[in-house]
């Protein structure tokens, strides 16, 4: 289970995330949408640490960690938290001098030390399931958008997370490619992978989510099944924002 208590999330004077409760149960998906600036890709970041939230506290997998403005959390727990999770950015962020299959076995072996042989059998496993095994011996610069998202995808599966984190995996793709990469999320929510998106594909955000929440401002506006949120939104901000994804949408 996930549980996030008052969160607290400022950069200088601006507070960026501002008492933010969530509570995500294993195998399930939390989908997060709202206008840019919302604070949706902070939230997502302080879910492995990449921001460290100045007030609140965050559960994981058994694994509780508070903070507040004075105390530091220190590195080997920063480290054994993240170990928990698995990232997928906007960018892919391969590395770029390693091939396909070098790319999922790097974080077994020098994170979880696995020989190179189990990392590599896992690997293949991993490149299967996101239908690139046959792309195992190329180099990122060969693959397409989508592909390179898809090896990020096996990349953060190979560490074995207990929650897969997605930044918007689909914005810096070419809308013709986005749907290969969305199949293999929602194929991933059928098999039961804890997962957090945040995302601005609301179709695909309504058949993935099992709990979505709309934020604005640092604070969550709606939340509920995609039922709930997309279409009884309780808030009349929160049906403005929604009206106008529609007209866009149209």
């Amino acid at each position: 289970m996930i549980e996030i208590l008052d969160l607290h999330k400022s950069f200088g004077a601006l507070e960026v995330l501002r008492g933010i409760n969530v509570k995500l149960e294993h195998g399930k998906v939390l989908v997060i949408i709202g206008p840019s600036g919302s604070g949706k890709t902070t939230l997502l970041r302080c879910f492995n640490l990449l921001e460290v939230p100045d007030r609140g506290s965050i559960e994981l997998g058994g694994m509780k960690l508070s903070f507040t403005d004075s105390k530091t959390i220190s590195q080997h727990n920063v480290v054994s938290f993240r170990k928990k999770t698995g990232m997928v950015f906007q960018s892919y962020n391969l590395f770029p001098h390693m091939t396909v299959l070098g790319n999922v076995m790097e974080g077994q072996i020098t994170v979880q030390k696995r020989s190179k042989e189990d990392a590599r059998k896992r690997a293949l496993v991993l490149l299967e399931k996101v239908g690139l095994v046959d792309k195992a011996a190329s180099y990122p610069h060969q693959l397409s958008g989508g592909q390179q998202q898809r090896v990020a995808i096996a990349r953060a599966m190979a560490v074995e997370p207990e929650v897969l984190l997605f930044d918007e995996p689909t914005s810096a793709l070419d809308p013709e490619l986005v749907g290969e990469v969305l199949k293999v999320i929602k194929q991933l929510a059928t098999e039961g992978m804890t997962m957090v998106i945040v995302t601005h594909e609301m179709k695909f955000a309504a058949d993935v989510a099992d709990t979505m929440i709309l934020m604005e401002y640092g604070h969550i506006l709606e939340e509920g099944t995609p039922d709930d949120v997309l279409k009884h939104p309780k808030s009349k901000r929160a049906q403005q924002f929604l009206n106008r994804l529609s007209g866009e949408e149209d």
